[in-house]
């Protein structure tokens, strides 16, 4: 339970700096990637390949909406 509040006080605060200086980024983005870290803190490696996943589904969404 604790780890749990850590990541929500830790999405707090990313949240306060996204929207203040990245606002064109989706709060649910930033929730995803900090969960995708957490989730798979013993295996980095699969903590890096949702975390990419997540960013690469972004930018195609955002690529695909932009044309």
């Amino acid at each position: 339970m604790r780890n749990e509040i850590e990541v929500e006080e830790l999405l707090r605060v990313l949240e306060t700096i996204r929207s203040e200086q990245y606002p064109d980024i989706p709060a649910e983005i930033i929730r995803e990637i900090v969960i995708a870290q957490f989730e798979n803190q013993d295996d980095r490696t699969l903590g890096r390949r949702n975390t990419k996943k997540i960013i690469d589904d972004f930018l195609k969404e955002v690529v695909t909406t932009t044309d």
